[in-house]
């Protein structure tokens, strides 16, 4: 009998096997299966097949959900390789290839036996009990969650001993899968089918109306619901008519789309000297079929997705398909409708604000090879396609390319990389602001480098003016407001003019958090210890992290005061100001409170290009891609936000911040202008984008990162270790701190341990250990990573729930 090797979403470093039964008589890498795994029952990705195992005890598969592999075994080997450099068991790395909700997954629901209780429980079985009580015929997630981790299980269990609960699993199938719908189809030969039925032309003669139906639809096919409505036709007298062969009734696949409207003017489109020069460079790999990768560094409004679309043409032209990497959801509608105006149903759209179903049909189409191009976010990076040709990554020195919330953290961008390497296709990496690691390896030759100096049409670039906010506020009531004089003049010019503006502040929110003023009471998350940010239209304070909510105090906890003060700058409250110094202005405000809804990102952007909206506020999302012929004014609120963090790449991400969001403004034929509000304007960050000197810039952070020996130059590792108890938490990573020291000195230096930046988040206590290697004995990290590989995976893959240990490869704060 053979055997598969099967891997599980779960964070286990190794495959499991499992015996094939008979009747199974066709199985491969990349198809599901339905495996026993203790005491539940567990859907696995199969990764090999092998004809004997030295295992004695081996339990058989259940059942296998696929006629054919959905993984091939090329994205087999790119999980497998996340996998090892970044850290994580391979079975959570393959789930990136594979859609969400089509897993078939077993739950237990729990019922109730006794309805009294009697005296032989304690209190926090009673506790339990009651819960349970109060709404039977749940999952045991579900009371889990209402009750607490802390002793559920025991408790659960003891429950059933003495026969007040019993537990029954259940199977649940895929939540997603294709949607079909029902056609009424009229064939084209309808006029000789009516005239052969006499049956149907009686029926004709009483509803002579259902003739011009048939006739107007005929070689169509109508949706049934739509057909009965049109017609009023009862489902038996249907059913007639289809057994006189008149028209038949067919089942189809419906693709589910989020759907863009196209807002902008067509143009006739001419490339520029420098497009064209560009272009030629990249048409020549794309001929000669071999893994490139290129950094295209062209300033904002040069036409770089121009000329993605013009290396794209040549890919589809060679019968191979490509992805677009972007890196903010807000991106796609005006990218997806770039790309389809050009190449039309060839392109699909995948990102996670799309639903389940909507998700499940972009990776089928991709799946099947009916689509060419992948328009999304760092996820449409694992679709799929077939012969990939060309990977590119706009904005590639976006942070958000990054994944840093879970236990697997990646970068797209690396990832990329990789599998266009194993692809032997072309990586395009653009930027008007280049990450310094990618212009680094751009100038030592380990990339290709392509520059666009000017935009399109010769465009100029926006004037930028620097305020010093210490002396230039603009009072509203004789109290000074957030805004400049200037800015404040300057917004008022273009609100007559019939011009728009963008105005940009890096926090969402009213006010940053509220203290009292008689005791300096800040209320903080009782999960992370941050402050609580205040929103003034929910009237609520809010943990970012981790998302805790309770309502806003009008009297101090500590003192009852009603003395409050509220401090910090955010979005809302910028909105307030804004409408009592311009009452008449039309406001879009885009913000995570603003967006959550679907397609909300789509229907405010849309609305601002139809000019529905004067000013559009808003976060980092409005910052980068977008592209408004009538904006001529951008306004940072706030310039030195960013310059605060603690961390060594604040510098070099406030001036690409700063550089992107000025190219917002006159990318069309009216000339723009750009204000940065500032108390710290003498920052070389500030003075080098007010200046558009990308290499200026360049040069002195590297001279910096090359000092205190950061990235470029050295490679960095951080091992973060959370518990619930910061006792565990101290003792964990001083051992792991010591003990990975002794062994790896000669390979890499390492810092720590110390409380990680958000020292705690979730109700758990977090420390940190920083490793930086030596670019002398470990250039490539693999001799540091083995030995870390092997010293912490106890304690990375252990299950104990008590303390957390995961790995960030090339962290980014």
């Amino acid at each position: 009998m053979p055997f598969a090797e099967v891997i599980f979403n779960i964070p286990v470093p190794h495959a499991y096997t499992y015996k094939i039964p008979d009747v199974v008589k066709s199985i491969t890498p990349g198809m599901r299966v339905l495996t026993p795994f203790g005491s539940r029952t567990m859907t696995g990705i199969v990764v090999k097949i092998m004809n004997e195992s030295k295992l004695t005890s081996v339990k058989t598969i259940l059942d296998v959900l696929d006629d054919k592999p959905l993984i091939s075994e090329d994205m087999l080997n790119l999980t497998k390789w996340i996998s090892e450099y970044y850290f994580s068991s391979w079975g959570q790395a393959v789930q990136l290839s594979l859609p969400r909700g089509i897993n078939t997954i077993e739950k237990e629901v729990i019922h109730l036996i006794e309805d009294e209780i009697e005296e032989d429980l304690s209190e926090r079985q009673k506790e339990l009990y009651q819960i349970i009580a109060s709404n039977p015929d749940k999952s045991k997630d579900y009371y889990r969650k209402k009750f607490g981790y802390n002793s559920f299980h025991y408790l659960l269990i003891t429950l059933e001993k003495k026969g007040y609960v019993w537990r029954e699993k259940k199977r649940q199938g895929a939540r997603v899968r294709e949607l079909t719908r029902k056609y009424v189809c009229i064939p084209k030969d309808y006029e000789m089918r009516k005239n052969r039925s006499a049956e149907f032309q009686k029926y004709l003669s009483r509803r002579p109306e259902i003739n011009d139906i048939f006739t107007t639809n005929t070689a169509k096919a109508v949706l049934l619901t739509d057909f009965q409505k049109l017609t009023s036709m009862a489902s038996k007298t249907l059913k007639k008519i289809i057994n006189y062969e008149i028209c038949s009734l067919e089942e189809r696949r419906v693709e589910r789309k989020p759907e863009f409207e196209n807002n902008e003017p067509k143009k006739n489109i001419s490339l520029t000297e420098d497009q064209r020069r560009v272009v030629e460079k990249l048409l020549k790999d794309v001929s000669k079929g071999q893994f490139a990768v290129w950094l295209l560094h062209g300033v904002t409004g040069s036409g770089k997705t121009q000329v993605y679309i013009e290396a794209l043409k040549k890919v589809i032209e060679a019968g191979k398909t490509g992805i677009i990497l972007i890196p903010e959801i807000a991106l796609t509608p005006q990218t997806v409708v770039r790309f389809q105006s050009v190449f039309s149903d060839k392109v699909v759209v995948f990102h996670s604000k799309m639903s389940d179903g909507e998700r499940f049909d972009a990776w089928m189409a991709c799946y099947r090879n009916d689509v060419k191009i992948v328009v999304g976010p760092r996820s449409a990076l694992f679709m799929p396609l077939k012969n990939i040709g060309l990977i590119v990554v706009d904005e590639e020195h976006e942070s958000t390319y990054k994944q840093k919330d879970n236990q697997l953290k990646y970068h797209a961008r690396d990832v990329a990389v990789y599998w266009a390497k194993k692809n032997n296709a072309l990586v395009l990496l653009g930027s008007a602001t280049p990450s310094l690691e990618s212009y680094y390896n751009a100038r030592i030759g380990k990339y290709g480098l392509l520059e666009i100096k000017k935009r399109v049409e010769n465009v100029k670039m926006p004037d930028i003016h620097i305020v010093d906010m210490k002396y230039n506020r603009y009072k509203v009531n004789n109290e000074r407001s957030l805004f400049s004089e200037l800015l404040v003049k300057k917004i008022s010019d273009r609100l007559e003019k019939k011009e728009q503006v963008i105005l940009l502040q890096n926090r969402r929110g009213y006010s940053s958090f509220i203290q009292c003023k008689e005791c300096g009471y800040i209320p903080l998350c009782p999960n992370c210890e941050i402050t609580l940010t205040y929103h003034s239209y929910h009237n609520k304070i809010q943990c970012h992290l981790c998302g805790h909510v309770q309502p806003a105090f009008i009297h101090c906890p500590r003192c009852e005061s009603s003395n409050l003060s509220y401090k910090g700058i955010g979005t809302q409250k910028i909105q307030n100001e804004l409408h009592a110094i311009f009452p008449n202005a039309k406001l879009i405000r885009m913000d995570q409170d603003t967006t959550q809804g679907k397609n909300m990102h789509y229907k405010l952007l849309s609305a601002f290009a139809r000019k529905e909206a004067d000013i559009l506020l808003g976060t980092q999302m409005i910052a980068k891609g977008l592209d408004f012929a009538n904006v001529t004014l951008v306004g940072v609120i706030s310039t030195d936000v960013g310059l605060a963090i603690p961390d060594y790449r604040a510098a070099e991400r406030t001036f690409q911040l700063l550089t992107q969001v000025s190219g917002r403004s006159g990318r069309g034929a009216l000339h723009g202008e750009v204000i940065y509000q500032s108390y710290l304007y003498t920052h070389y960050a500030i003075q080098y984008a007010k200046d558009h000197d990308y290499l200026g810039f360049y040069m002195d952070e590297m001279k910096f990162r090359k000092d205190f020996k950061y990235s470029p130059f050295v490679r960095m590792i951080e091992v973060l270790i959370s518990s619930v108890k910061m006792s565990d938490a101290i003792a964990t990573s001083r051992q792991l701190g010591i003990g990975f020291h002794k062994r790896a000195k000669e390979y890499c230096n390492v810092i720590g341990p110390a409380p990680a930046v958000l020292p705690k988040m979730k109700n758990l206590h977090r420390w940190q250990i920083t490793i930086k290697l030596n670019p002398n004995t470990d250039p490539t990290g693999k001799k540091t990573k083995k030995i870390l590989r092997d010293f912490i995976k106890p304690q990375l893959f252990s299950r104990n729930s008590n303390i957390k240990v995961s790995v960030d490869i090339d962290p980014i704060l």
